[in-house]
């Protein structure tokens, strides 16, 4: 965080230094010029100008002002720590910081109802949702699909259930306040979804972008131990191998685990929370690996 003061006028405010201290206005306001950005609707240096007045929350003046050269070298010199935002990757490319699994905007309201979106590292998804806006994920980098995002969207973000309030004293209930997961009505919610503003749609994306990106090389706290959930995303003997990580293989996972009946049929699996699943892929991977391991040492060591 960045702090920004004026003696003078006693003025002082706070600019986010990433997505990550940015607040749920801050957020959607820079996902929107990010987006401007990627799509070349505006130029690098437009989106740090800009960046500054939305980040701060102020409105450029069209008053001419004998102080107009001191104002824009101000926003100048703010504006160069917009590069925060951004790591410098190969040739002078702008690639966006994204560390965090937090979400930045709980609940959205684009029409007339209010929406509810997956909770702080995901902890209220469950396998089926994941699944889906994951191969919508993929889709959207190939293709730059716009449509997908919307339909993204709509996977993740859905209304409060009915009789929460009751729902929430009974002793089976998840903690998720959204409404249970239905493919079926993705499509009629993502029609909702083109009334909100770009920045959300965006901000959705590069939310589950930065999820994504912890996933692969996360390691969790479960009971007395530490999980490194990195083997599941990794090739056998090669996991610095970052030609494994696009495909996580959700569709042969849910598969392998209908058919242990680990978590019961595929409707129950589909509505099991991903955490419990990776924790069960990290089991399975982990005896493989052993197993490989045992096997190689025995082959270097033929009794």
């Amino acid at each position: 965080m960045v702090t920004i003061e004026a003696q003078d006028t006693n003025f002082k405010a706070y600019m986010p230094s990433d997505l990550s201290e940015c607040d749920a206005r801050q957020y959607i306001e820079m996902c929107k010029l990010i987006f401007k950005m990627q799509t070349e609707q505006i130029s690098y240096d437009e989106l740090k100008t800009h960046a500054v007045y939305k980040l701060l929350n102020m409105v450029p003046s069209n008053k001419e002002s004998i102080d107009d050269e001191n104002k824009f070298g101000n926003v100048y010199r703010l504006s160069e720590k917009i590069e925060t935002f951004f790591d410098i990757v190969g040739d002078d490319q702008k690639v966006i910081k994204q560390n965090y699994i937090h979400n930045p905007i709980p609940m959205f309201r684009p029409t007339w109802q209010t929406l509810y979106g997956p909770t702080d590292q995901f902890m209220n998804v469950k396998f089926g949702e994941y699944r889906d806006a994951l191969r919508l994920f993929y889709e959207f980098n190939t293709t730059g699909d716009i449509n997908t995002l919307y339909d993204i969207v709509a996977i993740l973000y859905r209304p409060k259930k009915y009789f929460h309030a009751i729902q929430k004293r009974l002793p089976n209930y998840d903690g998720d306040i959204r409404q249970s997961y239905n493919s079926n009505h993705v499509a009629k919610r993502a029609e909702v979804m083109r009334y909100a503003p770009i920045g959300f749609v965006y901000g959705v994306y590069l939310l589950f972008a930065s999820f994504q990106k912890f996933i692969v090389t996360a390691q969790i706290p479960w009971g007395d131990k530490m999980l490194d959930l990195s083997i599941l995303f990794q090739n056998d003997g090669d996991r610095s191998n970052e030609d494994a990580l696009p495909d996580a293989g959700m569709d042969s996972v849910m598969f392998m685990m209908a058919e242990s009946g680990t978590f019961g049929t595929l409707k129950e699996l589909d509505n099991t929370n991903i955490w419990m699943i990776w924790v069960r892929m990290y089991e399975i991977r982990r005896k493989d690996l052993e197993q490989q391991k045992q096997l190689e040492n025995a082959e270097r060591n033929p009794s």
